[in-house]
């Protein structure tokens, strides 16, 4: 029989587009304009009434043949948990700046670290590739720069409660939410450690009901899509001469290489392991009876590197339990990983970069047991021997780590709840690192000593660590009326300790025997232990009236081992407000039914910093150190000694970060649209900075410069930016299911205090092959952190005017030099303000000249679903960084790049590219300080796009609960400016942030999988 009706919503409006089925079937209709169906169903069946922000509702057919519906409202949204520090909330009662990510779009990433996946997804959280190497952390900054010391960046992680020393590097299959505590308010309650946000990650959970499996693969594959642009043979051939012609001397290329036109040889692309695979397995199982609830994850993930001699593989396995009695609730979850990361050689692009074309491909010269024999066509060993013998190295760092939660919650009487929280986490790190004998021997048969390795060198470092965890903690929850009060009261204590050992020999028997027991000649053994110590005291009020006016508060104590006794506890604090507008009685009697929730909110909080960089767990203790043997007695032996060479302070204490934020939440339209915006103001103090000593204070040793610096507390700065978020979630008539989303953040960092210098710490050196090279990023007040000072350059000398001109400045210049502007650095009237250029170029001369931090950023994503088919794709786009360009710095240094072949010579006057010179490393022209290798490093990238098909439930065989496949595309597009290898330059978050070392490079991948659940 036919079934008519109408949908309308608890107001009495009409619902278009309202999916109605007759359950267990395929027979279904969509509500019109007016909210009437028809539908063809018979009596006793189901008929099931779903839209995107109602509730669900289902209603058995009698005899009617008319049945109307009001569908109410899903308050799901503002009911959803979020997780925060030592508890949850549901998300009408936040007041700080929290935001969620599922797994859903977890899973959405190919990629091993999980940080990676949430790229452009939250607003206020900054994810950079730190680079593109296999298995390498991202780099996380939530609000900007959260230190001024490159390892003092990353937040605080806690898995299942338990905080860990760093990214734990969990397989991204394995979680079901991840919280993010943006705002100091939020974070205060993990106090010494979560000035730069805190992230939380919740493990899977068995759920309750029938035992569940599901099993999901994919395999990628990867590929390089940019580069820098080198000259090939006969554009090198015709470089070169030109410089023999600016210098008067003979080009000798063919003497020693009579075969150089046989040749043309691509280094960079010889090193690239074109096609690189990825392939993932991951396997659930779920399910509880009754008490007990039970998950078992294991996944496997292995990728190869897109640089040859290079790769990461992780087995990974989790089990997560949970019972519930009653009053007692016991949760544990063990998790268990073994990694191996194969590292491509030291600056392997740079030395592809700086080969000759003419010289013979990688291929044409293999080892032989360690000899090699060139063949003929190769006329510089040593220069292609750099390369070669790099081949051979073998990195191998294996990593088996484990972590266990055990948690225990009973409730005492009604509200009151004790719990007690246990951890361990064990890291161990092996590298395993084999430079083998390498013979080389030229085309007349005889040995080149200097292309040559003659001794085989094995060094094998160990790392063990272990982090023990224990928390003991009253809540209590009581309502009264239109009141919810929640106390807290906390007292938790961990322990970090730290073994580091290194070893080696020189010599072996044979390449075929890496042990450490066939060395030859042993390497003096260092190593070093390290224990940190931390205890506090946490307490916190959580105050609901009426779910209208919201405040929580809390206040800790803590304690380190970093920091001398009189400075060792310090108190933090956090208060946040929240006033939830659209609960208040006035705004539901203004008839404004389309706003289902208006927030505001606002904190305060005071958190710190206790990471110091560097080894030393104690830097304000003088400590006494070996190595520094002497004669001792009439007999003039050789005594074992310790000195003490290093100079502290003895009065250092934590880093401090004072967080402002105010933020307003609304959701409109059934929940459909829901708007987030926040203003931060974090001004840090105190920041921990290694100082450098003078000269005159003894501490500096000829090629060591570990005694030379002290950490200090000697900086200040500030983040003070906008973090906007908006979605927007729909179903159209015809049952098409769509969700936009996007984020637009604005930091602005400046430095506003270094002890008294106002520019210094400089970092940021672009290229590592070749000595002397000049910083490029620096710290200095009125800036942001690791902000490019470089020398101004005025273009190309083209002219004989021009060069005489420039030689007032530049004595020794040359016509074809690029000429750079002499500054005012001198004050001649004493106003304090310079006025006049003092006639030279030196580092006086530099100026600002921007940052590898974007003065925005924004992500944009949109999920389609239809029948079965679902679609998604992801962009982000950063604006407004600079990049410095060491790949062309490289290939520039070393007579390569394309550009080059269109050099200034006096036959080609007008050129913009400067002239080549011998020896051209310590020529004006290729010096890193100059900005002519400074690039806008703004882009945007199309992150993700997956396709994917769900088969229908009915058309599977019975023992399939879903069947997926998907074809995903990462990182397909990137439009940008920039000319080098890639313009995502994380780096150490300061001073390589946006330096472009020729950094292992973001690869494209393209991969299939499928879902599979049972």
């Amino acid at each position: 029989m036919n079934i008519t009706g109408q949908i309308i919503d608890e107001t009495g409006m009409p619902l278009l587009g309202v999916n109605v089925l007759v359950e267990g079937t395929k027979r279904g209709a969509v509500s019109d304009f007016d909210g009437n169906y028809e539908i063809k169903a018979s009596k006793g069946e189901v008929l099931v009434f779903s839209s995107l922000g109602f509730t669900t509702q289902s209603i058995t057919i009698s005899n009617n043949t008319t049945i109307n519906v009001v569908l109410a409202q899903d308050s799901q949204e503002l009911e959803q948990v979020v997780v925060i520090g030592y508890g949850t909330q549901r998300k009408i009662e936040v007041t700080g700046a929290v935001n969620s990510v599922s797994a859903e779009i977890i899973s959405k990433a190919p990629v091993s670290d999980v940080a990676e996946s949430l790229q452009g997804q939250i607003a206020g959280v900054n994810i950079q590739a730190s680079n593109g190497r296999p298995g390498e952390e991202a780099n996380i900054q939530i609000r900007g720069v959260g230190s001024l010391s490159p390892g003092s960046l990353g937040p605080l992680f806690v898995v299942d409660g338990i905080p860990f020393q760093g990214n734990p590097n969990i397989a991204p299959e394995q979680i079901e939410s991840i919280d993010i505590l943006k705002d100091g308010a939020s974070a205060a309650v993990y106090g010494v450690r979560a000035a730069n946000g805190v992230i939380l990650i919740t493990t899977k959970k068995g759920k309750q009901g029938q035992l569940k499996v599901d099993y999901s693969t994919y395999l990628a594959v990867q590929n390089i899509t940019s580069g820098v642009p080198l000259m090939n043979t006969n554009q090198q051939l015709f470089s070169d001469q030109a410089v023999n012609d600016a210098d008067g001397t003979v080009n000798n290329t063919f003497f020693l290489n009579p075969n150089a036109l046989d040749f043309d040889s691509d280094f960079v692309g010889d090193v690239q392991n074109d096609n690189a695979l990825i392939q993932n397995h991951n396997l659930n199982i779920s399910g509880g009876v009754g008490d007990l609830s039970l998950n078992i994850n294991g996944s496997y993930f292995d990728q190869e590197g897109v640089l040859i001699n290079s790769g990461f593989n992780r087995l990974t396995t989790r089990i997560t339990g949970q019972y519930t009695k009653e009053r007692l609730k016991i949760f544990t979850s063990i998790g268990i990983t073994d990694e191996l990361r194969v590292q491509e050689p030291f600056a392997l692009l740079e030395q592809a970069v700086a080969q000759r074309p003419f010289q013979p491909p990688i291929s044409n010269i293999q080892p032989v047991n360690g000899v090699v024999q060139l063949g003929v066509g190769t006329g510089q060993p040593e220069l292609l021997s750099f390369l070669t013998r790099l081949l051979n190295d073998e990195d191998e760092r294996r990593i088996r780590s484990s972590n266990i939660a055990f948690s225990l919650d009973y409730e005492i009487l009604k509200g009151l709840t004790y719990k007690v929280n246990l951890g361990r986490n064990n890291w161990n790190f092996r590298r395993n690192f084999l430079r083998p004998q390498y013979l080389l021997f030229n085309v007349q048969g005889n040995f080149v000593p200097g292309a040559s390795r003659e001794d085989a060198i094995l060094q094998e470092s160990f790392i063990f660590t272990q982090r023990n965890t224990i928390e003991n903690s009253l809540s209590y929850n009581v309502d009264f009326g239109n009141h919810n009060l929640k106390l807290l009261a906390l007292t938790s204590y961990e322990q970090f300790d730290s073994k580091n050992l290194s070893t080696g020999v020189i010599g072996l028997a044979s390449n075929n025997t890496p042990v450490l027991g066939q060395g030859q000649e042993p390497i003096n053994p260092t190593g070093f232990d390290i224990t940190n110590k931390l205890s506090g005291l946490l307490g916190r009020v959580q105050y609901n009236f009426d779910d209208r006016y919201l405040l929580s508060a809390s206040i800790r104590r803590d304690g380190s081992s970093n920091f001398p006794t009189s400075n060792r506890f310090k108190v933090f604090y956090g208060i946040s407000a929240g006033w939830n507008v659209s609960e208040e009685p006035f705004f539901k009697n203004a008839n404004l039914d389309f706003i289902n929730n208006l927030k505001f909110r606002g904190s305060i909080a005071e958190v710190g910093n206790q990471t110091i960089a560097g080894t030393n767990p104690t830097p304000f203790i003088p400590t006494i150190e070996s190595g520094v043997n002497f004669i001792f007695g009439e007999a003039e032996n050789l005594a074992f000694g310790q000195i003490g060479r290093r100079l502290v302070d003895p009065n250092i204490q934590w880093e401090t970060k004072i967080s402002r934020n105010v933020g307003v939440d609304l959701s409109m339209f059934s929940n459909k649209l829901n708007f987030t915006a926040d203003y931060y103001l974090n001004d840090r103090k105190d920041l921990l900075l290694e100082e450098r000593l003078p000269p005159s204070t003894g501490t500096s040793a000829p090629r060591d410069q570990s005694f030379r610096s002290r950490v200090v507390n000697a900086g200040n700065l500030t983040n003070q930016g906008i973090e906007i978020a908006l979605s927007y979630k729909d179903q159209t008539s015809y049952g098409l299911k769509w969700n936009i989303a996007g984020t637009f953040t604005r930091n602005v960092n400046e430095v506003t205090d270094l002890n008294g210098t106002s520019r210094g710490f400089s970092g940021g050196t672009p290229v590592f092959t070749v000595g002397n090279v000049d910083n490029t990023t620096f710290l200095a007040e009125g800036f942001e952190a690791g902000a490019f000072f470089l020398l101004q350059n005025e273009g190309v000398i083209q002219t004989e005017e021009e060069l005489q001109a420039y030689q007032q400045i530049v004595p020794d210049a040359r016509i074809g030099d690029i000429a750079y502007i002499d500054q005012l650095t001198v004050d001649t009237n004493g106003d304090g303000i310079p006025d006049t250029a003092d006639g030279t170029i030196n580092d006086d001369d530099r100026v600002y000249a921007g940052s590898g931090q974007a003065d925005f950023e924004a992500g944009l994503s949109l999920n389609l679903e239809y029948k079965g088919f679902d679609f998604f794709i992801q962009n982000y786009f950063s604006y407004g960084a600079e990049v410095y360009n060491g790949a062309r710095l490289s290939a520039y240094i070393n007579g390569r790049h394309e550009e080059q072949f269109n050099q200034w010579t006096p036959q080609n006057p007008s050129s913009n590219i400067p002239a080549r010179r011998a020896g051209n490393v310590s020529t004006a022209s290729t010096r890193a300080r100059s900005d002519f290798f400074l690039e806008d490093g703004s882009y945007w990238r199309i992150r993700n796009i997956t396709l994917g098909y769900s088969i229908p439930k009915d058309a599977l065989p019975n023992f399939f609960s879903s069947f997926r496949v998907y074809a995903t595309s990462q990182n397909p597009f990137t439009f940008t400016e920039y000319t080098g290898f890639d313009p995502e330059i994380g780096g150490d978050g300061i001073f390589t942030r946006g330096v472009d070392q020729l950094t292992y490079p973001v690869s494209r991948r393209i991969l299939f999988g499928v879902q599979l659940g049972f």
